[in-house]
């Protein structure tokens, strides 16, 4: 996926936390259940009302309830394919951050370690501090927009790596060769 330099070490790579999955796919999970209650339904309403169901009937809901489950197990692999292409890899020189958007979208950024002016870590709400999962914002020193990664777990020691490390890049001493 990315090509790392000669002397290039990925240190860390940050990926979202498993709660952020699940919360996406409950409620596709849920609509998974629509075609039984749509035929608990006719059947409380048949022994109830009398209604007859012919065989067309019955034929024409099954092809809808497929081309309905299909859509929704369709959902679930996008959902699947975001959670497990977003990453943030951290190398000893830069750091790459990929963001999935569908199936065939993909962002790619990396900016390199002593370009960072701020890092942020927060975790909002009570899911988020006993899950130990939140937001991590990487602002760099250019004019280009903030790294933002949600959902990433245990985003304080993230943030605190990501700080030590560009603690280290800026120890090390630069050689400038001057031609004269």
């Amino acid at each position: 996926m990315i090509k790392l330099a000669k002397d290039e070490k990925i240190l860390f790579i940050a990926r979202k936390h498993w709660f952020v999955f699940v919360k996406e796919t409950i409620v596709l999970f849920f609509f998974l259940c629509v075609p039984l209650l749509i035929i608990f339904a006719f059947k409380f309403l048949n022994t109830k009302y009398d209604i007859k169901i012919h065989g067309d009937v019955i034929t024409l809901f099954i092809f809808l309830s497929s081309i309905f489950l299909l859509f929704i197990w369709v959902s679930i692999f996008i959902v699947w394919t975001d959670y497990c292409l977003d990453i943030l890899i951290i190398t000893n020189i830069r750091i790459v951050e990929v963001e999935q958007k569908g199936f065939f979208s993909r962002e790619l950024s990396t900016f390199r370690l002593e370009h960072i002016q701020d890092v942020t870590a927060e975790m909002n709400g009570i899911i988020q501090t006993f899950l130990t999962f939140g937001t991590i914002h990487i602002q760099t020193a250019g004019e280009d927009r903030e790294f933002l990664m949600r959902g990433v777990s245990k985003p304080f020691e993230l943030k605190n790596f990501i700080s030590k490390l560009y603690d280290t890049v800026l120890d090390k001493p630069t050689i400038v060769k001057i031609s004269q």
